[in-house]
């Protein structure tokens, strides 16, 4: 089955000297869009999405030139199957369409799952969702919430109270509840500077009057509760409802994510999300576990062949435990070397003994795999690293405190 019937022509796309603050105003205008198409002279230049752009600190002022990245380009006759994979496997949810080299339109990760409604009713939400569910209580800070989102790199958590999810708190909510605080905290001056697109003093972009003492603010905002910044009611499904009613869902609350909750308990199973059914496309009959790369295009020096082949050589170790799906994050930081960029590499391994993981970083997508499986094999082997929302959720302050500030400051120097 081919694309062409979820080719669409409703995009919000802008110029590539667009101020990055207009940008997230359409970004808060609408909370169900992911992308903006930056187009100049008619051509398509390529894509800005929301989580690259409210995830990092960016003045204001810059252009969206400065933060467009290039997503794989398709064509109608595209395969189902293949655009989700390239969906998934680039963390994106809108793909652009050419035909003959022409710029006609875009794929939406909603629009190929309303093409293939019906056919998701073969699939149920048990054989999808992530079952190791890391939750927040209503009363953890709002420091320990980033902690786990960052350290995870999820885009979101349940809030569960007393086993019962009570509110959704995302990597959005985060920074919009921050850039709200920061300009209460300068006292409603008009020339404050909120993270993308508030007014800017002509000094240097900054203001001073009504800020206080910045590390008071952040202590202040780390230390206030869960509660204040999540979404409630939280959206709920069960383990045996098909993915078709799970998109049905999605569709009517317009929310991305669904909390799992069976039946007969009100204690949360685990989360499904849009891309869990994206991800479900991608399957084929012959497939024992699904080995997803996020960030392929950093992969230079490394195939995908040879992710697939090392994380089989550490499953076939385990004899005990058998791998559901693989999961390998590269991201990349700002430092090189000989022009060789420094990457993070993670690997998840979701298990019927539970979910190992092994992160590295190196330059070059090879050595830092090599390393987060080295890593992985080890924790693996030991039975050691699994994952539960206490266990894995370090004292970071310092780092959780900067990172604040970035939310909260709308300016930093371009390199």
């Amino acid at each position: 089955m081919d694309i062409s019937d979820a080719v669409t022509t409703e995009y919000v796309d802008v110029n590539p000297g667009t101020r990055l603050g207009k940008l997230r105003g359409l970004f808060d205008e609408d909370r169900g869009l992911d992308a903006i198409i930056v187009r100049g002279e008619g051509k398509f230049d390529g894509l800005v999405t929301r989580k690259e752009l409210v995830s990092s600190h960016r003045n204001p002022d810059s252009k969206a030139q400065s933060v467009v990245r290039q997503p794989p380009k398709i064509e109608r006759t595209e395969d189902v199957r293949e655009t989700a994979r390239l969906m998934v496997e680039n963390g994106v949810k809108l793909l652009p369409v050419f035909e003959d080299g022409v710029f006609q339109g875009v794929v939406t990760a909603t629009g190929l799952l309303e093409m293939v409604h019906d056919n998701l009713a073969a699939l149920d939400v048990s054989d999808v969702y992530t079952s190791e569910l890391l939750t927040v209580d209503p009363d953890d800070n709002l420091g320990e919430v980033i902690n786990l989102i960052r350290t995870h790199r999820f885009t979101r958590v349940p809030v569960v109270d007393d086993g019962e999810a009570v509110g959704m708190i995302s990597l959005f909510d985060l920074v919009d509840f921050t850039t709200r605080k920061n300009k209460q905290e300068q006292g409603g001056n008009s020339d404050a500077t909120d993270s993308f697109g508030g007014g800017v003093s002509k000094s240097q972009g900054r203001t001073h009057g009504g800020w206080g003492e910045r590390s008071g603010f952040e202590a202040r905002l780390l230390d206030l509760p869960a509660r204040d910044v999540m979404n409630s009611p939280v959206a709920t499904i069960t383990p045996d409802a098909g993915l078709d009613e799970a998109l049905d869902a999605m569709l009517e609350k317009n929310y991305s994510s669904l909390v799992v909750v069976p039946e007969e308990f009100s204690e949360p199973a685990g989360i499904v999300t849009e891309t869990d059914l994206l991800r479900a496309l991608t399957w084929t009959e012959d497939e024992t576990y699904d080995v997803q790369v996020f960030g392929v295009d950093l992969m230079d020096d490394l195939s995908r062949e040879d992710v697939a082949d090392r994380i089989e050589e550490i499953d076939g170790k385990y004899q005990k435990m058998d791998v559901l799906e693989a999961n390998v994050v590269f991201h990349r930081h700002k430092e090189k070397l000989r022009g060789t960029p420094l990457l993070q590499a993670t690997i998840r391994l979701f298990t019927d003994e539970g979910l190992f993981s092994g992160t590295g970083e190196g330059y070059g997508a090879r050595a830092s795999f090599d390393e987060a499986a080295d890593i992985l094999e080890e924790n693996t082997l030991s039975d050691k690293e699994r994952k539960s929302p206490r266990s894995q959720m370090k004292n970071e302050h310092e780092r959780t405190a900067e990172l604040l500030q970035w939310w909260s400051v709308g300016e930093a120097a371009e390199e």
